[in-house]
């Protein structure tokens, strides 16, 4: 009876803590469902993934190296548009998942033939749970999670964890062959899924090899071709430079020119020399979550021997060392170290990504190694004798990491929030500057936006965006000379920036110089088909001119490219209007109003187009429906001839 007690109270204890892991999630993240989409999010979710003429072929087109990871936010559209509670709903999920992955991973790491025997063994559930608990709590986490692109990292950590858990599920198989098949198939497809969402995962048959070399081989490890780790790593690895190849080439190692905000290129040379430093950053953060940033002004290392590139290569070269020495005694915090350098390579060594040398969702898959590795070091420290003074430290760290998870969120909320919080810690940046002057901008606050416009071109005057955003906010404010100047420089700068093409024509239109205006459009549509406003725009022209034809065609087509363009739809009804098609005309409006509720000309324009069909009440009713919105005219011109009280 005994016997078959313990095993109930253990799943009991497993279950409980394993739900502590979950509702500390939910809370550090409890307040990220209603932040908005941040930067790259609108890149990710543009016109060639949430346009009805949108298909497989788009998504990949969009990103080719990340197809999965693409399809998820199709899904995401596909299911509320653009609603941001259920984007974030599944990034929140898929970080839950890992932290239990982790949570396995830990524990089934202390049951491997070499970690079984260690003392520490004894409190593999308790460690896997700390590991766990610190892994979901962590703020440095939140750009993984609440940053909604960045999906892309927190979901190829899952296919990486998942694929590793599979792989030591089928090497330590003892039953049939084909049941350890199945396991190490299983792996290698969670690692091309992997592979499939973010190419950070090419490191995965490395982290095989080091995870098979440090637990599952209890005698001296040889090369031998027949084993089983080396096999499924070379296969992995195989597929994986397959599938790298066929949308990239060695061009990654060449020098990035200047881009994305920046003025200068970096090398590779540069960048590796950089992150030598910038990993040491992450180990600061990681220990103390402080004076986070989502944009740092990171200065770059043009050289080794910069004093504190060359310390810092000295301090990794020293916790390299220190893993080696501790391998023998300290394997658990040993592995935590490879791992967390190995997890780095990709983005953190000899590949220039962009100018873009540091960023807080590229130590995701690392904090791994770094959570192991500070739990291990806790038990090892405490032991027995002392184990609950390092289970509570460890418990008061979580808590606070919670409670800044939670406030870190805060500053996710909107574009003001974010770029708010970046201006502070990077207030000499360009794109810092030019991104909180769009966050004004949003906010109908014209004259600072200007301000932080002026102040990008300042620091950098070779970047196109920041051209075109100052002649929107130029236009905005009636300086429509200077407005032009700075669309003109912009395709200067970038000769194929449609969107600069299509604001100098709501320039051109906006002062009546229809022909230029038409031209930009068409010059618009001609570099991009799928551009739903540039459509919508040449089709206003066209209508003011009494071309009703070509107005029609072209509302039509931004429709069709984009289903939801409420402003298409009521344009598209007033022309059926003009033309004395008021069913037709009614039938666009509704469109409008069901894409956007708070539309108050469309509830004006519907409410005229009744009343010319003698429905007065429909009429009067969205009249004043459009009243209430703050557009009054058509009402007070109905009550004045008696058709509305």
């Amino acid at each position: 009876m005994n016997g078959s007690k313990k095993p109930i109270m253990d799943n009991k204890k497993e279950l409980f803590l394993i739900l502590t892991i979950v509702i500390a999630g939910i809370i550090s993240y409890s307040n990220s469902f209603d932040c908005s989409f941040h930067f790259d999010d609108t890149h990710f979710l543009d016109i060639s993934v949430t346009n009805d003429v949108a298909n497989v072929v788009d998504w990949i087109r969009l990103a080719p190296s990340r197809p999965l990871g693409i399809l998820t936010f199709a899904v995401n559209y596909n299911l509320h548009q653009l609603d941001v509670w259920g984007y974030h709903l599944v990034n929140l999920f898929i970080h839950l998942i890992n932290a239990l992955l982790v949570y396995w991973l830990t524990w089934i790491t202390l049951s491997s033939p070499v970690m079984k025997d260690d003392p520490i063994s004894r409190n593999k559930t308790i460690i896997a749970f700390m590991t766990g608990l610190l892994f979901v709590t962590h703020p440095l986490a939140t750009q993984s999670v609440t940053y909604i692109v960045q999906r892309f990292a927190s979901l190829a950590t899952l296919f990486y964890l998942l694929s590793l858990i599979l792989f030591i599920r089928g090497r330590l198989w003892q039953g049939d062959r084909n049941t350890s098949l199945l396991f190490f198939s299983a792996s290698i497809f969670s690692g091309i899924c992997g592979m499939l969402t973010k190419e950070i995962v090419v490191t995965l048959p490395f982290a095989i090899l080091l995870y098979d070399y440090f637990f599952l081989k209890a005698s001296p490890w040889k090369l031998e071709l027949k084993d089983k780790g080396l096999m499924v790593s070379f296969i992995m690895l195989t597929i994986f430079l397959l599938l790298i190849f066929r949308v990239r080439s060695v061009n990654v190692f060449h020098t990035v020119e200047p881009g994305q905000g920046y003025a200068y290129s970096i090398s590779m040379q540069e960048y590796l020399f950089t992150q030598f430093r910038v990993i040491l950053t992450y180990i600061r953060l990681l220990i103390l979550p402080f004076h986070q940033n989502f944009d740092y002004d990171y200065p770059v290392s043009t050289t080794l021997f910069h004093i504190k590139t060359f310390l810092s290569f000295l301090a990794l070269l020293g916790i390299a060392l220190t893993g080696f020495l501790l391998f023998k005694k300290y394997r658990l915090i040993a592995f935590g170290i490879f791992w967390f350098i190995l997890t780095l390579l990709v983005e953190s060594s000899i590949i220039p990504i962009s100018q873009n040398v540091i960023y807080e969702h590229r130590t995701y898959l690392s904090s791994f190694g770094f959570f192991i590795a500070l739990t291990g070091g806790f038990f090892y420290l405490f032991q027995e004798k002392h184990l609950r003074i390092g289970v509570f430290i460890l418990l008061v760290i979580a808590s606070l990491n919670a409670t800044l998870a939670y406030q870190r969120n805060k500053i996710w909320q909107d574009e003001y929030t974010l770029w708010a919080d970046c201006l502070k810690k990077s207030p000499n940046k360009a794109r810092v500057n030019n991104n909180f002057g769009n966050a004004l901008f949003n906010k109908g606050d014209y004259e600072k936006a200007l301000y932080y416009y002026n102040k990008a071109i300042f620091i950098n005057n070779h970047y196109a965006d920041y051209y075109n955003n100052r002649g929107t906010a130029m236009s905005a404010l009636g300086y429509t000379q200077k407005a032009l100047e700075d669309y003109n420089e912009a395709i200067r700068l970038k000769p194929d920036y449609v969107d600069a093409y299509n604001n100098r024509g709501i320039l051109y239109d906006k002062l009546g110089q229809y022909p230029q205006a038409i031209q930009d459009y068409n010059e618009t549509i001609r570099r991009n088909h799928h551009y739903a406003n540039a459509y919508n725009n040449r089709g206003t022209i066209y209508g003011r001119q009494g071309q009703y034809q070509k107005a029609i065609n072209d509302f039509n087509k931004a429709i069709t490219i984009k289903s939801n363009h409420a402003l298409a739809h009521h344009n598209l009804g007033y022309v059926y209007s003009l033309l004395g098609q008021y069913q037709p005309a009614i039938k666009h409006y509704n469109n409008a109003i069901t894409y956007d509720p708070k539309y108050s000309v469309a509830y004006q324009s519907r409410a005229i187009a009744y009343l010319k069909l003698g429905n007065t009440k429909q009429g009067c009713f969205d009249a004043q429906r459009a009243c209430m919105l703050g557009n009054c005219t058509t009402l007070k011109s109905a009550q004045a001839i008696g058709l509305c009280r």
